[in-house]
């Protein structure tokens, strides 16, 4: 592997397939949300040679608010809020160090200086729905080591660079439903093992970057959003939704990389010839 290779943000996006029906040509991108790594170099010459990007949904600063606006709405039966043991909230408070402290001070007088809870992370997030809790955690960790890309603002950018026609998939609203379909059990369970975050972490990249989506899924179950409301619910909603332009061609669609299998197979069924 050359210098180049190892020291640059942008790598290669293998987490693509190829679309063929009736001599109609379009793409299908698994996308990565939030990564370490760009890819808008990859991704630039598909956008411009297609006719119709396709994306989730919506991005704008109006839609994310919404988002924003309903995740604060926690009540006894969405938020996190009394759910939580104490030793998983201390594990959480220690997070809050970790984010914001480039040393491992913080974390060292939370768990020895008899620091207490007040004003610390499970106090910001615990009367929230237990989905925006979630991120909001997740989100930080994860900028804080480095993961400060997202594929689908990136598309989104270079086709309005390119004056591409854009369509989103979803409604903000259903997609604020599906979200709110969560299992909270599912956000407690994976709040509980915050220590295994940087090894997930570091598991998803690996698989994602060799193209191996078998691999990356195994790995998922764990995950608050591998579950019904946000994968199996929506998958058949997203290609239905997309159908249409694939029938035209020169598509290029975004989804998240979890909706690919589902996706994929509704494809094939359908008579489509998907390569990756």
């Amino acid at each position: 592997m050359s210098l180049y290779a190892l020291l640059t943000t942008e790598k290669k996006l293998r987490m693509m397939w190829k679309i063929e029906k009736d001599k109609k040509t379009s793409y299908l991108v698994g996308a990565a949300h939030f990564f370490p790594y760009s890819f808008k170099k990859f991704l630039s010459p598909y956008i411009n040679n297609a006719n119709t990007v396709l994306l989730e949904g919506p991005l704008d600063e109006n839609n994310m608010d919404k988002v924003v606006e309903q995740g604060a709405k926690g009540n006894n039966n969405s938020s996190l809020d009394g759910l939580l043991d104490d030793n998983t909230i201390t594990e959480i408070n220690k997070l809050e160090y970790i984010i914001q402290s480039p040393s491992y001070y913080g974390t060292f007088m939370m768990t020895y200086g008899g620091q207490s809870r007040n004003d610390l992370l499970y106090n910001q997030i615990k009367d929230k729905r237990s989905w925006m809790a979630f991120f909001n955690i997740w989100f930080y960790y994860r900028a804080r080591n480095g993961w400060k890309y997202t594929m689908d603002m990136d598309a989104l950018n270079i086709a309005k660079e390119k004056g591409k026609e854009v369509h989103f998939l979803e409604k903000i609203e259903e997609q604020i439903k599906a979200l709110n379909g969560i299992p909270v059990e599912r956000i407690v369970n994976f709040l509980k093992i915050t220590n295994k975050w940087d090894k997930y972490g570091k598991r998803y990249v690996k698989y994602y970057l060799k193209g191996d989506i078998k691999g990356l899924l195994s790995g998922a179950n764990d995950f608050p959003t591998y579950c019904d409301s946000i994968i199996d619910k929506r998958d058949p909603v997203l290609y239905e939704r997309m159908k249409p332009f694939l029938e035209k061609g020169n598509a290029l669609a975004v989804v998240g990389i979890t909706h690919i299998q589902g996706i994929k197979k509704m494809l094939v069924n359908d008579g489509y010839d998907v390569k990756m």
